[in-house]
């Protein structure tokens, strides 16, 4: 019979400590907010319905999504169908050698997607980075960056 105070007592403090712990992520004072979702974590529902997966990420309550593609889609109408659905496109991903060969390209399917910020998820190499690579990617972001600012974007 002792055992139960005890296990109370236990219960009782494992949950003051819950009350009074650390703020959910995106809740504490140094969240400048708002949540948004990367389109590329639905990707398997994307590439079986692009108007299930809009609405599915419209479910989720998210205003604000980051692309990583259009599915197939001319950006306008992949655009068109995110912005009647409530969706607004931020941000999103190109592949490197567009940033490399044809920054131009980026800057203009960014703009038509509505973006404000365009990056780069992945910089195909092997192994780890040598000092050459690091430099041509540098020279790369550089150029791009140059032609992404003339059209009003940020890089992230």
């Amino acid at each position: 019979m002792k055992r139960l105070p005890v296990l109370l007592t236990v219960a009782a403090l494992l949950l003051a400590g819950c009350a009074t712990s650390t703020p959910a992520v995106g809740t504490g004072p140094s969240f400048k907010g708002p949540v948004g979702l990367q389109l590329y974590s639905l990707r398997a529902q994307f590439t079986k319905s692009v108007p299930q997966a809009i609405e599915l990420a419209r479910s989720y309550g998210i205003r604000d999504v980051e692309l990583a593609g259009t599915y197939n889609l001319k950006p306008e109408q992949f655009r068109g169908m995110l912005v009647a659905a409530g969706l607004n496109p931020v941000s999103g991903h190109f592949s490197y050698e567009r940033y490399k060969n044809d920054p131009e390209s980026v800057a203009q399917e960014a703009k038509a997607l509505g973006l404000k910020y365009a990056g780069v998820a992945w910089i195909p190499h092997e192994g780890a980075f040598d000092e050459a690579e690091c430099r041509d990617a540098a020279v790369t972001f550089n150029k791009a960056g140059a032609v992404l600012a003339a059209h009003g974007l940020e890089r992230v």
